[in-house]
Order: structure tokens, then sequence, then C-alpha cells
């Protein structure tokens, strides 16, 4: 057996076991990689901005998908600005949507306070809530698509590309979300994950866990884009976020994509943990470049659909 062949069955054996095995085919002679930042609309703290900034000017080449919460203005100062800081013309805007309640007061929808993927957090008598509320499950279609428009409408008025991408909170997407998605012209969807990608850091059973286990069911770190709807592409979220996902994690999902000769890889990371998370990105791309190299994959760092 030649060498080249028994490291190649040695490297993928190694991604067996960590549970991606699948059959492998020839590399893919290129693979598109998108780096998406959620905006949570928690806080906009200084040194998670100051991290972003930090790797955009050391990865200047990488443009980055913003999902965009519309939240910030209405309960930050300055919040645009702070913003804007970390987006370079490269960027590609999205929207992401969090159940808050001021959004939705502001955008004349009856609140929802359940169900929810982190009841823990949800306590309206003493402050904002309703961030982990599930979209698809506690609102109604109507309600979604008027949430969703008032949502775009105010990114748009406040400077920013109008949307035609999304992620929901908490990947919490379903039929009824879809079809609001399509009522409000939205062509691109990265809100389908893997459960099980979740599961190390909000435990097994979790409502989080459990939630997104019923909402995408079949989802796989091998997911490819797919047609969600009549004019609207999913674009999985294949690799997760840098929350839940390590260096290592990273680089072996990569590894595994180009070994199942896949084409498109969506990671990604919050702003509000940018400090604690983003420096597993910035350890797991010198490596992903290196492996693209090794296996002459044009590696194609976008912002979107291409």
């Amino acid at each position: 057996m030649k060498i080249g062949l028994k490291m190649k069955i040695a490297k993928t054996l190694s991604i067996c076991l960590l549970g991606f095995c699948s059959a492998v085919f020839a590399a893919p002679k290129e693979i598109n990689v998108m780096v998406t930042v959620d905006w949570e609309g928690f806080s906009l703290d200084a040194e998670n901005l100051e991290a972003i900034i930090e790797f955009r000017q050391k990865y200047p080449h990488i443009p980055m998908l913003q999902f965009l919460n519309p939240v910030y203005p209405l309960k930050f100062q300055n919040s645009l600005q702070k913003i804007n800081s970390t987006l370079r013309p490269i960027d590609v805007h999205g929207l992401h949507v969090h159940a808050w309640k001021r959004l939705v007061d502001q955008c004349d929808v009856a609140f929802q306070a359940a169900p929810a993927f982190d009841p823990d957090v949800e306590h309206c008598e003493i402050g904002d809530c309703g961030y982990s509320v599930s979209l698809e499950y506690a609102y109604d279609e109507p309600a979604l698509t008027k949430l969703i428009a008032c949502s775009s409408d105010m990114l748009v008025s406040q400077g920013y590309q109008k949307p035609t991408a999304f992620r929901a909170g908490g990947w919490q997407l379903g039929p009824k979300l879809t079809s609001a998605l399509q009522a409000n012209g939205f062509t691109f969807d990265s809100s389908v994950t893997p459960a099980k990608l979740l599961s190390e850091r909000w435990g097994a059973e979790s409502e989080m866990v459990k939630l997104v286990g019923q909402l995408h069911p079949n989802a796989s770190a091998l997911d490819a884009p797919y047609s969600l709807a009549t004019g609207l592409m999913e674009y999985p979220n294949n690799a997760s976020l840098a929350d839940y996902t390590r260096s290592e994690q990273i680089v072996e999902l990569f590894n595994t994509l180009i070994l199942n000769n896949k084409i498109v890889m969506v990671l990604g990371f919050h702003q509000e943990t940018a400090v604690d998370y983003l420096h597993r990105l910035d350890e797991a791309i010198p490596e992903m470049e290196k492996i693209a190299k090794e296996n002459k994959v044009k590696l194609n760092w976008v912002a979107g659909a291409k």
C-alpha cells in the first residue's frame, strides 16, 4: 500500500472516531467558507468589540456575514457607532432576531414569554426579557411575518443594507418562520445546525439541545446548501459557532468536509462573547488554509451565496 494512501486512510479513521464518518470521495476543487457573526442584543462591551477589531486587522481578506440585530439602539447609547467600528465594506448585512420584549413591543406584536430555550434568563419583571423565547414555537405565522418585516425595516433605517439573509435566534426556525421569511423576500437562511454540536456546552438534556433537535432532527455537520422553500435557500450552520466548537474541532470539521467532497462550510461566533471564543477561529484559520493548500483545494472566504 502506498504511503500516501495509508496516511489518507489513517486520517479518515481518526475522523470517523469523532463521529463524522461517511463515504470519502476525492477532495473538491474548492470550498467556500463563510464566517458569520451573531449580534445577540445583550451587550456592546468594549472588550468584545476590540477583540473583533483585532481579529479583522489580522485577517483583512476574510469578509463576514453580519447577522445584525436591530434591538441595540432601543437599549444602548451610541450603539450604531460601536457596531460599525467592527464592520468592513466587504461584509454582507443580514438579520438576526431574538424575540426581545423591547423589540417585539416596538414592532407592535403581542409578546409571548414561552417556550424558551434558556428559561433561567427569562425574568421580565426585573428587566428586558424574551432573548431565549423560541420564535417558531412561541409565535404564530402572522406575528412572525410582522416581526420580521419590522425588524428588517429597522435595520435599513439604521443605515444597513436591506437584509435578504437571516438567522433565527437559537436556531429556532420551523415552517411558520420559513413562511414569514418568504413573505418578506428573504432568499438565504442559516438557522439549521446539528444539535449535537451544542450538547457539550449546553448539555444533552438542555432545552436548547432538545428544541434544536426537534426543529432540525436530521441536521449534520456534512449538510450542504439546499432549497428550504421556493426562493429561499438554506445554508446550514454546519460548523456551529466558536462558543461551542474548539479550535481543533473546527479544523476537524473542515478536514471532514474536504474529505467528503463538500463545498460549503458555515461557522462563526457571537459578538457578545468574542473576547472569550474568537481566539478559536484565530487558531483554526491558519490550519484550515494549510489543509486546503496541501489538498490542492481553493479556499474561498465568502460572506454569502457564491
